[in-house]
């Protein structure tokens, strides 16, 4: 007889044939809990390999620091965009506002949204689109429950199922984390297209899958591992098996937990400042 996958546990799994037929049917529900395909004895045992698992596997995802993008100004002096003085009259501002800079340069008039759209979609080195029709993400082809979009601020528009693409639109700074998420879950690439914010939270808003996913989603923020590990636990009492995916998302921690009639995103940070994941709709 197998053991309890706990290995500080050890507990061995009971003839569960054997125990029926002296006390019957209700027995059918010891020891069958399953997490990740393994056996567990008890809801505690789950809650600490998972608490464990997530604890040591850290390294996935990690972003790989390589030379700095250029400077937004210096991309907007570069295409002629702006003067020098009107770029430090900007920069000025921006210390009393707490303005971005490309906000400040169009509230001030020395450059238009889509010059600095522009500028940051080259600073990225991603598509931008000025004009977007809201109404195809409406009905979009994209099987992504709308808290998964939500999530992560990447709206989904149209989908390539031979290369496995998506086209997504958001804002900047592009959620790099958000994407590595994206691959991570699905096994989807994102190709992304800036948007203003303006038409991102139009977009965000209006966002609806073709069809509804036959299977209830949640997506949650959690502050601690711990909290996860619970409520994954908890799912895994009920539905008796569950699968779990996860992976790092800079200061944020990804999961998809699957169960057979239900789906949890859940985003696991200690900080609540803005990253590539993020956990509600932000202004970047």
């Amino acid at each position: 007889m197998p053991r309890c996958a706990d290995g500080r546990c050890g507990r061995w799994r009971p003839n569960l044939a054997a125990l029926e037929r002296v006390a019957g049917a209700s027995v059918r529900s010891i020891g069958a809990l399953q997490f990740n395909g393994l056996w567990y004895c008890s809801r505690s045992c789950v809650e600490q390999a998972v608490r464990a698992g997530l604890t040591e596997d850290r390294t996935y995802g990690r972003r790989v620091v390589g030379l700095p993008p250029l400077k937004l100004g210096v991309l907007l002096r570069h295409a002629g965009a702006v003067t020098q003085p009107e770029l430090d009259s900007a920069l000025e501002a921006t210390a009393r506002t707490g303005l971005k800079l490309g906000e400040q340069l169009e509230r001030l008039g020395y450059a238009t949204a889509e010059e600095v759209l522009r500028a940051l979609a080259t600073q990225a080195g991603v598509k931008y689109l000025t004009t977007f029709d809201v109404s195809r993400v409406e009905r979009s082809p994209v099987p992504l429950p709308a808290a998964t979009v939500r999530a992560l601020g990447l709206v989904p528009f149209e989908a390539d199922e031979v290369l496995k693409k998506l086209y997504v639109v958001c804002t900047a700074p592009v959620p790099t984390a958000a994407m590595r998420a994206l691959v991570r879950m699905t096994g989807w690439a994102p190709e992304i297209f800036l948007v203003t914010d303006s038409v991102f939270r139009v977009a965000l808003d209006a966002y609806r899958p073709a069809q509804e996913p036959l299977r209830s989603h949640e997506a949650l923020t959690m502050t601690s591992v711990s909290d996860a590990a619970a409520h994954v636990a908890n799912m895994v009492a009920q539905a008796r098996a569950v699968t779990m995916q996860h992976t790092e998302c800079d200061t944020y921690r990804w999961f998809r937990v699957n169960a057979a009639q239900h789906v949890s995103d859940l985003l696991v940070t200690a900080t609540r400042e803005e990253t590539g994941c993020q956990a509600e709709l932000t202004a970047h």
